[in-house]
């Protein structure tokens, strides 16, 4: 592995209402007493900026890039490790501070909760090859994009969760403001007609309310809605949520963050290494909390796709 001597920190100063700002600061500062590594700093503006300032760091030399933010964050800046679908550097490693209201990834990762811990977590020898996504979507202009994700992409009740939470302020936490998004719309929501090919097999009807492609095992504050996914078998897990009663959905939501809801028959989880959904209906798609565009989606695993400072072996 490249000796990780040359950091380029990107920040989401509005992450955490504003906590991201201030941890980078304290980064900064633990950076300066414990080493002379050379490191940059930069703060995004606008949607997809972690994602360019990522890409040119890579190109200019970074060994290491250290995202500042929550799910959103990441993304963008492990989409900036790529272009057209190839690694600019396979050594560069990537690193995480958690100060998104969700931090479902860095939860899966098993990293400290707190910033200090996170911060030296950074600086210990070694990193792990994980697992990526990749999906290839519609956007909402009609034109064929491509992303990655780390952690999970949903469509359904958990796309739509995903949209509205995402549009309001989680003055509360995450926790609190998923928890209730989600409990209004499972009284709600009509199921979705699709049909999925899991890897060669044929396509399936399916009638449900969500599907969850699960890369980790945590996302939406704390939901383990893929509680047995790993990040390093080469293979998503897949929760198709079937029709249930307004009672019964009521009833699984609360077993989301304990992951015993998989042992309900109104889950049922398949594991594949690509999926293929379709829909004559208009069908959305949240990635890491952020929303792509609409169906058709073709998503397949990228298996060891990036190097990762991680709480996990």
């Amino acid at each position: 592995m490249m000796e990780t001597n040359n950091i380029h920190i990107v920040v989401n100063p509005t992450a955490g209402s504003g906590r991201a700002k201030r941890v980078a600061h304290h980064l900064l500062q633990k950076i300066k007493s414990i080493s002379d590594y050379d490191f940059n700093l930069t703060f995004t503006i606008d949607k997809n900026d972690a994602l360019f300032i990522t890409r040119k760091a890579i190109s200019d030399g970074a060994s290491m890039v250290i995202a500042v933010g929550g799910d959103g964050t990441v993304n963008e800046v492990v989409n900036g490790f790529f272009i057209d679908g190839k690694p600019l550097n396979p050594s560069c490693e990537l690193g995480i501070i958690n100060c998104g209201t969700g931090g479902g990834y860095a939860k899966t990762l098993n990293n400290p909760d707190s910033t200090e811990e996170q911060i030296e977590l950074l600086f210990k020898p070694g990193s792990t090859a994980l697992d990526l996504g990749n999906i290839t979507y519609q956007d909402y202009s009609g034109k064929t994009g491509s992303r990655l994700f780390v952690n999970e992409c949903q469509i359904g009740i958990g796309s739509d969760v995903a949209s509205r939470v995402g549009k309001k302020s989680k003055i509360f936490g995450g926790t609190i403001a998923f928890g209730i998004t989600a409990t209004v719309l499972a009284m709600f929501m009509k199921p979705l007609k699709v049909k999925i090919g899991f890897d060669n097999e044929a396509f399936q009807e399916l009638s449900l309310i969500g599907l969850v492609i699960g890369n980790g095992t945590e996302c939406a504050g704390g939901m383990k809605l893929t509680p047995d996914a790993k990040l390093n078998d080469g293979l998503f897990d897949v929760l198709s949520i079937h029709e249930m009663t307004i009672v019964q959905r009521l009833l699984n939501l609360s077993k989301v963050y304990s992951g015993t809801h998989i042992l309900s028959p109104h889950f049922s989880i398949n594991r594949c290494k690509k999926l293929m959904i379709r829909s004559d209906q208009a069908v959305s798609l949240e990635a890491d909390g952020e929303m792509l565009g609409n169906s058709p989606f073709d998503i397949e695993i990228i298996p060891a796709a990036i190097r990762v400072k991680a709480g996990i072996n």
